[in-house]
């Protein structure tokens, strides 16, 4: 028996009773699923169960659960499990999310490339100037109409380098998106990977040991980066220097891959174009963080893998990797 336990506070994270159906059709009533609305109904099915379904997982469970095998979850990040798991157990991480988030990203480069961020909110006026819904204003009113800055940085998507910091399964479904835009794709690994040449044959390939090289050339870089010691403040006050002054930072992936000291003072100093940033090392975000009131950074409450498909797409994903468990007790 399969536990499946995902309440959530986030409404797309929580599986409706359509939802599970499909998953249920997906594995054609093998193995047996047991859904779980509550904590207390959970921990009862644990006894019986070979592999649960979990956005948590405490220690302590793994006690209650002698004939558990694996633990599978919707979340990409290998840090999200804080547990040991016992020897004979396995964690499964979901690897779905780029469909979600490369739209999210690439929403936020065109957004970025063509002013959306920047001049629609420079054209809004301060609540206390805003006038009556009776007045007109003409074009020599004193209204913020910021046109011929919007002409000088204007750019097409087109033509531009796009640096993709981390390219995983996330990175390489944001560059398949952003491909039909015309482009120049480098993706970063850790670790070189010559089999995605043929995957990406109109994309340079490098290693992070490249990085410093890479980033004069951006006008994009965009964060997919897993968490860890590797990638703390990888993107801090020197390599922000190493950018050019009309380049976009993106974060997609984990807050600790920015200095976000360095990069408040870079946005205010008007070292870097902007920064579209989704995670941060402190989540919420704390209210006295400056990033708050940096210019020309835009903030994001960790939202990039927003969809009401969110578990229609994790499920039809972790599908086959039940199905196996089931026939062979493993995955």
């Amino acid at each position: 028996m399969i536990a499946i336990y995902l309440q959530n506070p986030i409404p797309c994270f929580q599986p409706t009773d359509a939802q599970f159906g499909r998953l249920a059709s997906l594995l054609g009533g093998q193995p047996a699923l047991r859904l779980c609305r509550g904590e207390a109904e959970f921990l009862a099915a644990l006894p019986a169960a070979s592999a649960a379904v979990v956005w948590s997982f405490r220690q302590e469970w793994f006690a209650l659960a002698p004939g558990l095998r694996a633990v599978f979850t919707p979340a990409a990040g290998r840090d999200y499990f804080k547990v040991s798991p016992p020897p004979g157990v396995t964690l499964h991480y979901g690897a779905f999310h780029g469909a979600i988030m490369g739209e999210t990203a690439l929403a936020c480069l065109l957004a970025a490339s063509h002013g959306l961020l920047q001049f629609s909110h420079a054209m809004r006026l301060p609540d206390s100037a805003a006038p009556s819904p009776s007045c007109r204003r003409g074009p020599s009113d004193s209204a913020p109409y910021p046109r011929l800055a919007a002409a000088a940085t204007a750019r097409r998507l087109a033509g531009a380098t796009v640096l993709v910091l981390g390219f995983g399964a996330i990175g390489r479904a944001f560059a398949r998106m952003a491909a039909p835009f015309g482009p120049r794709v480098i993706g970063v690994t850790r670790l070189p990977h010559p089999e995605l040449a043929a995957a990406f044959p109109s994309a340079t390939l490098a290693t992070i040991d490249s990085l410093d090289t890479l980033l004069p050339a951006a006008d994009h870089v965009v964060s997919f980066l897993p968490s860890g010691p590797a990638t703390d403040d990888i993107i801090d006050a020197r390599r922000l220097s190493l950018m050019k002054p009309s380049a976009f930072l993106y974060n997609f992936g984990r807050g600790n891959a920015i200095d976000e000291a360095a990069l408040d003072a870079a946005l205010r100093a008007g070292r870097l174009a902007g920064a579209v940033l989704d995670v941060f090392k402190e989540e919420p975000l704390p209210p006295a963080s400056p990033l708050r009131t940096a210019p020309n950074c835009w903030l994001y409450p960790h939202s990039s893998a927003f969809s009401p498909d969110y578990l229609d797409l994790y499920f039809a994903s972790v599908a086959p990797a039940l199905a196996a468990f089931a026939r062979h007790d493993h995955v």
